[in-house]
């Protein structure tokens, strides 16, 4: 027998949290110790089978595929004394043995998970064709009753299995050189030779060699919240779990040879290979109305309606004409009619389920027989999109029809395909969360006792480029400040050191936003599958494995600005029954529309919100629909970065001259003023100049983007031959190809650019035409996101749009659209919670309105109207109309919560009585009490509404601030990492947390000044001195420095040069300054001496004395008074002085 070994229990990083091995290190270990093959057994899931199973073929290492389960006595009885599961090793030998395996743990998952996704005996032996299966590790069956004594049942569960898999069976032994395991092997051996069993040798590995220990046990605390330090925690006991050699398995298993031999006759058994790789398209049926042989019927059907509906030119006619035969032939060779007409099915259910749908998306947008399936809303020969680009016939891949939905309906398509293809051959597709650099830091830095300060000082200092953070290996490199952090502790080299281990580990499994996969044969044979965070049916595959398999992905994407379009539409048809047929029709060269966008009002509309957006759209001066098309390709780091952006909007802007090197090159570029912006620019010069095909001239595309050398040589080759045999000059052909090589690595998907403008265009329309309706529609959409709703309204006000505030009568539960104002949603009241508004939204729709505040009450449900949402409608300003002061109706709040509910409780009581209830009804009387001041009103609606739409807490002491140097807080976000800066703000929220480590108390506070909002850190001694100034609505001044992190920028309030780094602005003292431009008596100056003393305060004294052509400022340091409003009138009205 050869002299080697072959692990066949082993957990990757797959094992979620549990397992520490990485595919690629695996297999390279496994290489390096002359080992042929490896088994995956990850707990009770499949998720890395499909990766490990490629990596190993790659590698030329026989991958095993295989699982441990989780074993009950019954996996659908769901009670607590059932809960107990055992493990089993179980491995796939073939095909037949895969699929079973995938049924199995699939069934685990779905139907059997509790705590564990489990199955039972009796599933496994019905499914046990093709599968071997090993007794297990200390956890399983077999183990368990020998560890209690009890080896008579051991035996009894031994010889089951025996009786059942026969020699696909095996004992199975461990080199964990645990005590217990010591003692259980000389037992499993035992019950092995009285069964004619044969034995194994495993190591159940979980990490890859001996010093990856510490590495392990850290992502095991990671996993159960636990610090490294605790003595009580869930650990490994020993270091023994990893990648043994044959010789140190030989050693740890008291030298028994066979189990290892036998580890190497298992490992010739299995044979899993993934072969077949024909398409799963899902089945269609071929009924006359909907069916493969009748695409060709429907299309011709479909170009009749566009013609009747004027959307195509009948002069035009013999072109589409041409153009769908020419989609339709490659479309049928391909066998990919069924593949259109699917996604033709799910998009006709949503529109007619009025659930918006994209206008299109991707590529997809090129085709004219998408178009004509009303896949997509964008025709591709009146914007000049070529079909090639999307499918190809030189290059055969399945298409990809990414579709947009409406946020609100999308969960109802998947619903409609899972019903009608069926649940079994349904399901979304799986993807994986890692732990990137900052994410690891965080995680070992919390399980290793760090606190959150230093932490957050490490993880600032790992950048990122283009939205890919940098690895904690290339910051070491890179960063100087990082390096040296890192070495100037024991610490934090042990936490970089443990990081860098970590890093890029599979930290959870989730689903994917988009992928649904619809099958022609039930899923799990050939894909595990688990059940998502929702209870959806969700793969066990990441998308890539999905699609290697052959299996159809459509991407079911769901889009806020669809969910906008819908609800400002909804709104507007209040005034115009048409706005659907006025959208459909609009000239897409408004001028009203261009406008509008010139002037930066850009909240809402569709991809052009950034500020660096707007900056670009004012300096294009965009006037027609194509240069939003180009404005879409074109604002990408690429262009940006390459100086492509400027010089379009020269060149747009006629400030720059176009220069075409041939006749035919300015037909093409003539849209993009000579620029090759988009792919298929050079798809159709490739075509035109050199004579390549479409399919040929989309795989230049292609090449040129690879940027492959020897591609590159042959297609410039091909290239200079075919733009001779057109008389294209040698020079002038080798310029063209190199300016296309040039740009071809910054040029964009026209078809998606088109789809996604239409978008652009009918937010930019509804917002330039129907303002109020636009924006209500859109903070409804954002209700629960703060810093949107006040850039909103910022911008509503820009707009001269006034924002009311929720009224108990009028207000929805999103915002809406009064007259020329938009009202307060009650969704947006804080503590209010759906149910209530619901209560108040249907009681309303019966009765009109509420004719007084008791007819409210009395008429709301108590079970859901409590204290703290009474207080919510009163400070938020909703009970307003109902004419008490918000201080009276505060005030008498326990007599107003007696109220509430009171017709509805003595409907109940079904009493006889000569009166109706109106009549038995008493109104209490409210002892009044004097309005809240401006500083309470402002700082009760920042709490209810995170909004003071009153007055801003800033504006009540704007003359103090303009005597404080302070910057704006989107001034201090545009500083630079690590900056101190000094704001004026008031605090919306707070949220004061404390330390697992050591207690410390921390808040984490937002910010607003008006005009934009920041998110602030104060840590324990910061907080202990200020805490009595962390009060919502409180004008303050605080320090601090602008920490820039993956999101957006934090201020991290702290002192600095012996600055409080927290002030009330009311605190701070402000001199009095007093204009006297007359003598004063002696009598004079002593009531004035007298006023001064009135008012004690902080504040110092300047009088600015002119008189008789005298001036001169005195500084009188004898008295300090309080800078207020009374001071001054008193001043004034005694002495008329200004």
């Amino acid at each position: 027998m050869k002299k080697d070994f072959v692990h066949l229990h082993l957990h990757s990083q797959y094992s979620l949290l549990d397992g520490a091995i990485k595919f690629d290190e695996l297999f390279d270990e496994v290489k390096k110790q002359g080992m042929t093959s490896v088994a995956l057994t990850d707990h009770g899931n499949l998720f890395g089978a499909y990766e490990f199973y490629k990596n190993g073929k790659k590698k030329g290492i026989k991958p095993i595929l295989g699982c441990e389960v989780y074993i009950a006595k019954d996996h659908k009885n769901k009670n607590p004394e059932n809960n107990k599961t055992h493990h089993l090793t179980v491995l796939c030998m073939n095909m037949e043995g895969y699929e079973n395996l995938c049924s199995l743990v699939s069934k685990g998952h779905l139907e059997g998970f509790y705590r564990k996704p489990r199955i039972d005996r009796k599933m496994l032996f019905e499914k046990s064709s093709g599968l071997i299966v090993l007794s297990g590790c200390l956890n399983s069956e077999v183990c368990f009753n020998i560890l209690k004594g009890k080896k008579d049942e051991a035996i009894k569960i031994a010889s089951e299995y025996k009786n059942v898999l026969g020699d696909r069976y095996f004992i199975e032994i461990q080199g964990t050189l645990l005590r217990e395991q010591i003692r259980v092997n000389g037992t499993l051996r035992e019950i092995a030779k009285k069964l004619e069993i044969p034995v194994v040798a495993t190591n159940d590995c979980h990490y890859l060699t001996k010093d990856c220990f510490k590495s392990h046990d850290t992502l095991l605390c990671i996993q159960t919240n636990s610090l490294v330090k605790e003595e009580k925690r869930f650990r490994f006991n020993g270091n023994e779990f990893y990648l043994k050699s044959r010789e140190e398995m030989m050693g740890a298993v008291d030298n028994y040879e066979e189990s290892l031999e036998n580890s190497l006759l298992i490992a010739e058994r299995c044979n899993v290979n993934f072969d077949n790789t024909d398409y799963r398209l899902p089945k269609i049926d071929n009924n006359e109305d909907f069916g493969n042989q009748n695409i060709g019927n429907l299309i011709n059907n479909a170009l009749e309606d566009k013609l009747k509906y004027n959307l195509i030119d009948n002069s035009s006619l013999q072109v589409y004409q041409k153009r769908v035969q020419h989609e339709l032939n490659i479309i049928e060779s391909m066998g990919f009619e069924g593949y259109f007409l699917v996604v033709s099915d799910f998009i006709r259910y949503a529109k007619n389920s009025q659930i918006p749908v994209g206008p299109g998306r991707g590529s997809a947008a090129g085709s004219l027989i998408a178009y004509l399936l009303d896949i997509t809303e964008v025709d591709p020969i009146k914007h000049g999109l070529i079909f090639e680009r999307f499918l190809n016939p030189e290059r055969i891949s399945m298409p990809d029809i990414d579709i947009d939905f409406c946020g609100e309906g999308r969960d109802d398509v998947i619903k409609y395909v899972t019903n009608k293809y069926g649940n079994d051959k349904v399901a979304q597709i799986g993807t994986f969360g890692t732990m990137s650099s900052k994410a690891v830091i965080k995680d070992v830095g919390r399980v290793l006792g760090f606190n959150f300060a230093d932490v957050n000082k490490l993880t600032n200092l790992i950048p990122s480029f283009r939205g890919k953070v940098y690895s904690l290996k290339e910051c070491y490199k890179k960063v100087k400040e990082f390096k040296t952090l890192i070495n100037s502790s024991k610490q934090f080299t042990e936490l970089y050191d443990l990081g860098v281990k970590l890093e890029n580990s599979v930290r959870h499994s989730s689903t994917h936003a988009a992928g649904v996969v619809i099958s022609d044969d039930s899923l799990d044979k050939m894909i595990p599958l688990y059940k998502g965070s929702k209870g959806e049916t969700v793969t066990q595959f990441d998308m890539n494995a999905v699609e290697d398999l052959g299996f159809v992905k459509f991407d079911f994407l769901g889009l806020k600005t669809l969910t906008v379009i819908k609800k400002a539409k909804e709104f507007v048809k209040a005034v115009n029954k048409d706005i659907d047929k006025e959208l459909s029709f609009a000239d897409l060269n408004n001028s009203k529309i261009y406008k509008l966008l010139s002037k930066g009002l850009t909240r809402g509309i569709f991809q052009i919100e950034s500020s660096g957006m707007k900056d670009v759209l004012k300096n294009l001066k965009a006037d027609k629909f194509d240069d939003l098309v180009a404005l879409l390709a074109l604002y990408r780091p690429g262009p940006i970065d390459s100086g492509m952006v400027e010089e379009y909007i020269l060149r747009k802007n006629g400030k720059k001259k176009i220069d075409y090197p041939t006749p035919e090159l300015e037909e093409i570029l003539r849209e993009t003023h000579g620029l090759f912006v988009y792919q298929e620019q050079i798809m159709k010069t490739a075509s035109i100049l050199a004579d390549f095909s479409l399919g040929d001239a989309d795989l230049l595309r292609r090449a040129m983007g690879k940027k492959k050398a020897s591609e590159m040589a042959a297609q410039n080759e091909r290239f200079m031959v075919g733009a001779k045999n057109k008389k294209i000059p040698e020079k002038v052909a080798k310029e063209i190809f190199d300016t296309m090589e040039k740009f071809a690595e910054y040029s964009f998907n026209k078809s998606h650019s088109t789809a996604y403008a239409y978008i652009t265009f009918q937010t930019a329309y509804l917002k330039a035409y129907y303002p109020r309706e636009f924006m209500s529609a859109l903070m409804s959409t954002e209700i629960n996101l703060t810093e949107k709703i006040i850039a909103n309204i910022r911008e509503c006000k820009e707009m001269d749009i006034e924002i009311l505030p929720p009224d108990i009568n009028e207000s929805g539960s999103g915002f809406t659209p009064i007259n020329n104002s938009i009202r307060f949603g009650l969704n947006a009241v804080k503590n209010l919670g759906t149910n209530i508004v619901q209560n108040i939204l249907i009681i309303r729709s019966e009765l009109g309105r509420f004719a007084n505040l008791f007819e409210f009450l009395s008429l709301m449900d108590s079970r859901k109207m409590n204290k703290r949402t009474l207080e919510s409608l009163i400070k938020s300003g909703s009970l307003d109309s109902f004419g008490h002061t918000r201080s009276t109706l505060f005030e008498n709040v326990n007599v107003l919560l007696g109220f509430v509910g009171q017709k509805s409780k003595d409907a109940d009581k079904n009493q006889e009585t000569l009166f109706s209830i109106e009549e038995t009804i008493s109104e209490p009387s409210l002892e009044p009490s004097d309005e809240w001041s401006e500083f309470h009103l402002s700082k009760n609606e920042i709490e209810t509404l995170g909004y003071s739409i009153k007055l801003k807490p800033l504006q009540i002491v704007k003359d103090q601030l303009s005597l404080i140097k302070h910057k704006s807080i989107a001034e201090a976000k545009s500083e630079a990492n690590k900056s101190i800066v000094t704001i004026a703000a008031f605090i919306t929220s707070i949220d004061i947390k404390t330390s697992k480590k050591n207690s410390n108390k921390y808040g984490v506070i937002n910010l607003e000044d008006s005009k934009d909002i920041i998110e602030a850190l104060i840590f324990n001694k910061e907080y202990e001195k200020h805490e009595d100034k962390l009060e919502v609505g409180l004008p303050l001044i605080l320090t601090g420095s602008i920490e820039k992190d993956d999101g957006p920028p934090k201020l991290i309030i702290n002192s600095y040069n012996e600055v409080e780094s927290i002030r009330k602005v009311t605190d701070l003292s402000m001199p009095v300054r007093i204009n006297i431009n007359k003598n004063l008596s002696a009598d004079q100056v002593n009531s004035l001496k007298d006023i001064f003393d009135k008012f004690p305060g902080k504040s110092s004294i300047e009088i600015m004395y002119t008189y008789d052509g005298l001036k001169t400022n005195i500084s009188i340091n004898d008295f300090k008074v309080n800078n207020c409003k009374e001071l001054y009138e008193e001043i004034s009205k005694t002495f008329a002085l200004n």
